[in-house]
């Protein structure tokens, strides 16, 4: 995690460089378009309140994990395309905070001129975006799928008698073995 955080921070820094330096933010008609939107942008990402931000946070990271799970379930490229663009693309238009997005965008607007300090972004949009983030993965993800697919409704239910009751037994299904498929006929042709 320590090293993924600051990769990501590092080579979104070094983007924001890179569209600097190309100076098309500085042209006249760029001005009083793009420039402008970004630093009214940034404001509004800085200006939220923390249970705001983590509320977005939270929703844009449900929908990064579940295009993650919708492109590993599909067979070919096309869908594993389709799979990323449409929840990607919803988290954008939406204006969700994704803590890698807004490493980006938050210095690109603070290069731009807009009103936003490196501590004031740190604190009023990395923190409750970095915590909106993990609390999706975890809870939304992680735990739906584990207490779905995995093994932790038997865990939960040695552990805590009164699972069981509420809930019931929860049955182990068939083994792994017993679900893998007999390719030996595919095998033979």
């Amino acid at each position: 995690m320590f090293f993924c955080f600051w990769g990501n921070l590092a080579g979104s820094l070094i983007l924001v460089g890179l569209v600097y330096g190309t100076q098309l933010f500085h042209a006249q008609p760029a001005i009083t378009t793009a420039a402008v939107y970004t630093i009214e942008y940034v404001e509004i990402k800085c200006t939220a309140g923390f249970g705001h931000v983590v509320a977005r946070a939270f929703l844009c990271n449900w929908l990064v994990c579940l295009a993650c799970y919708q492109a590993t379930a599909a067979q070919d490229v096309l869908g594993k395309l389709a799979a990323i663009f449409f929840p990607v693309m919803a988290f954008v238009a939406v204006g969700f905070d994704h803590a890698v997005a807004n490493m980006f965008i938050i210095p690109f607007g603070m290069m731009l001129g807009a009103p936003v300090t490196v501590g004031h972004y740190i604190v009023y949009s990395l923190i409750p975006t970095i915590i909106g983030n993990m609390a999706a993965s975890i809870v939304m993800i992680s735990f739906t799928y584990s207490m779905c697919y995995g093994t932790l409704p038997a865990r939960i239910q040695k552990r805590v008698p009164l699972f069981a009751k509420v809930f019931g037994p929860v049955s182990q299904g068939a083994s792994h073995e017993s679900n893998m498929r007999d390719d030996s006929a595919h095998n033979r042709i």
